[in-house]
């Protein structure tokens, strides 16, 4: 999957629990702290786990523990309905 594909999934399930402004902002930031180059690459799984272990970290302030799983595991849905896997 395209990484840009990757975030815009990402930023669409946030978007309601953050705005769309900051979820954006928090997904470029957390690419860059992770090395994870976002035009024109294909993100690999490692990178993708890894992204969103930080999402969940940050979102246990926002929404609490068990909300933050069920998100991650709603992006994670996403993503495997994207891919076609």
């Amino acid at each position: 999957m395209k990484t840009k594909d990757a975030l815009d999934t990402i930023v669409r399930m946030l978007s309601p629990y953050l705005g769309e402004t900051m979820a954006r902002a928090a997904t470029l930031a957390h690419c860059q702290k992770l090395g994870i180059v976002v035009d024109g690459t294909e993100i690999k799984t490692e990178q993708l786990d890894a992204l969103l272990r930080k999402f969940a970290q940050g979102l246990n302030i926002f929404v609490g523990r068990e909300k933050a799983a069920a998100v991650v595991g709603e992006i994670q849905a996403a993503m495997a309905a994207r891919s076609g896997s």
